[in-house]
């Protein structure tokens, strides 16, 4: 039998683990790294002092929690999207007292001229949504297929240090750098507000210059980061 929950507001077990990520206070680090992939989180914790706690939840996330170097550190597997992003946000901030650092670790397109395997450090990431007011099924509207969001900012002292520090262990045999003064565009799906062409009438041959068009240092897209960055400029 499932757990009877008090609080619809902000749902938590018996024992105060909270509702989506299954962890509760002393579950999970100040300082974490957060992937979409498993497999990614698993490589990563294996680079832990010692074996990490860990769980699996009913939700699809994996968290790991452990030290690198003495330090403490979890390394949390969110899926793809803003919507896993806030559950993690949210959920987790409520589990922590004190500073909250989190790096994100996974993939992107490259737009314009970034190299394949080159490590992308943006300073701002724009929001790209499909806007449901728009007739997709005639194309006849008076409204935008897509909404385009303001840049919203990374946090300049973190963005610098993770920056510096992956420029000071870049391996000299790779010649894909390290790109930093950038924007990002994270995107409410992988096809349609990224341009790709599907079965779908998504009306979006428009969307990639209408986003470089905009935004000149437009380098990436992924799907994730918006929500981070919009989560991290009001919360303090």
């Amino acid at each position: 039998m499932k757990d009877l929950f008090a609080d619809a507001n902000f749902p938590r077990t018996l024992d105060q683990r909270v509702y989506h990520l299954g962890i509760r206070a002393g579950e999970v680090a100040n300082r974490i790294i957060t992937v979409g992939s498993p497999s990614r989180a698993k490589r990563i914790a294996g680079l832990l002092d010692a074996s990490p706690w860990h769980l699996t939840t009913e939700r699809g996330f994996l968290i790991f929690t452990g030290r690198y170097q003495g330090i403490p550190l979890s390394i949390v597997s969110i899926g793809m999207g803003n919507s896993m992003a806030d559950f993690f946000m949210r959920e987790v901030r409520e589990c922590l007292s004190g500073d909250m650092v989190v790096v994100r670790l996974g993939s992107c397109g490259g737009l314009g001229d970034v190299e394949v395997g080159s490590v992308v450090v943006p300073r701002a990431s724009i929001a790209v949504n499909r806007n449901y007011d728009y007739d997709f099924q005639t194309g006849q509207s008076t409204e935008p297929p897509y909404r385009y969001s303001k840049p919203v900012q990374a946090d300049e002292e973190l963005r610098a240090a993770v920056a510096k520090a992956l420029r000071d262990t870049h391996p000299p045999t790779v010649t894909a750098g390290v790109i930093t003064d950038t924007i990002n565009a994270s995107t409410d799906s992988f096809y349609s507000s990224q341009g790709r062409q599907t079965s779908f009438p998504d009306h979006n041959s428009e969307v990639i210059r209408n986003l470089q068009s905009l935004h000149k240092d437009l380098a990436t897209f992924e799907v994730t980061r918006s929500r981070l960055f919009a989560l991290r400029s009001v919360r303090r």
